[in-house]
């Protein structure tokens, strides 16, 4: 009875004490982590003519879905702090943010009213990442900040409200978000993160179009920020 009793102490010993050695082992690792994120998007459409310009802005606030993939590398620097990188790549769960854009100003250079949306494609990144354990709870606490390149579709409309000609821009373009936050591993079998991150970009562009021997400049700009929550599993 004595031998199993001692070999079962032994490994609840093992269970509670090595989880910090396998992090300071730990170089490599491989995460996926779904996330939810609050994202709010403010559209901001400005049309100039040869006698004027005028602007109108609306935002929208909406919860979106994706699902990130990690892989870093964390070397320590000293008995309890590690430093590293990761690449990031994201799957968008296409939820779609519209709004409307109200009228503004009169005459050639007037805001006509009309809609605007955005959705997110996919992302990749990468991380520069300070993390510390914690022995008081058996866990690894860590920030990190960075930057991703997002592909993305964008459009904004509008209708002249006496003719009704309608003004329809859409691309899909390239977007440089930044990115920090902070985050928690807990060394399970297969340690799971937990991470809350900020994140922001501004994108515009413009084009000219011809209305009525008249040229107008149209500008737009979106800016897309949020906080989003993820939680996943990966290597050790």
């Amino acid at each position: 009875m004595r031998k199993p009793l001692l070999a079962a102490l032994a490994a609840v010993g093992a269970l509670l004490s090595g989880p910090t050695d396998s992090f300071a082992q730990s170089r490599i690792y491989l995460r996926m982590l779904p996330e939810v994120a609050l994202t709010s998007v403010a559209h901001t459409k400005e049309v100039t003519s040869s006698t004027g310009s005028s602007s109108s802005s609306s935002s929208t606030s909406r919860p979106e879905g994706g699902i990130n993939f990690y892989l870093g590398y964390l070397a320590p620097v000293s008995a309890n702090w590690r430093i590293g990188a990761e690449f990031r790549g994201t799957i968008s769960l296409r939820g779609e943010i519209d709004g409307t854009t109200p009228s503004s100003g009169s005459g050639t250079h007037a805001v006509w009213p009309g809609p605007w949306d955005f959705a997110n494609r996919v992302g990749l990144g990468g991380n520069i990442v300070v993390g510390r354990e914690l022995p008081f709870i058996n866990s690894r606490g860590y920030v990190f900040a960075g930057i991703a390149r997002w592909n993305s579709d964008l459009r904004s409309a509008g209708a002249d409200p006496a003719s009704e000609e309608l003004v329809d821009d859409a691309r899909t373009t390239g977007r440089w978000p930044l990115n920090t936050g902070i985050g928690l591993t807990l060394p399970f079998t297969r340690p799971l993160d937990i991470r809350l991150r900020y994140f922001r970009s501004a994108t515009g562009w413009n084009v000219s179009h011809n209305f009525n021997q008249q040229a107008l400049e149209f500008d737009y700009q979106f800016v897309v920020s949020g906080l989003a929550l993820s939680a996943g599993l990966g290597t050790r």
